[in-house]
């Protein structure tokens, strides 16, 4: 994956959710709904996608646990593993050195 291109506060916001992500508490459907958008995050930040990045972002940032839940939602609960798996792999991805030059590694 590719952040050459990508501004540093997106990243940063991107960074900062997955983080946040780690405290929700979701019904089984808001998860499902997340792991959708965390594959919608990892397509866009392979293409170098601003755009479709920072709209994932937000999307994901509606879907976090303030937003209003049906009576009938389901109980609430933390990530299912895959869902962690998905968080894990974008933040290796992120804080993944970046390669400047032959051998070279630059955070």
């Amino acid at each position: 994956m590719s952040d050459r291109s990508l501004p540093p506060d997106l990243l940063d916001d991107l960074r900062n959710l997955l983080d946040d992500m780690n405290m929700w508490s979701l019904d089984p459907s808001g998860w499902a709904y997340v792991d959708t958008l965390l594959g919608q995050v990892k397509v866009a930040f392979s293409a170098g996608e601003a755009d479709a990045i920072r709209k994932a972002v937000a999307d994901l940032e509606l879907s976090g646990p303030t937003r209003a839940k049906s009576a009938d939602s389901g109980a609430t609960g933390r990530q299912p593993p895959k869902t962690r798996d998905k968080l894990a792999s974008l933040k290796d991805t992120l804080n993944a050195p970046k390669r400047t030059g032959p051998g070279k590694a630059q955070r």
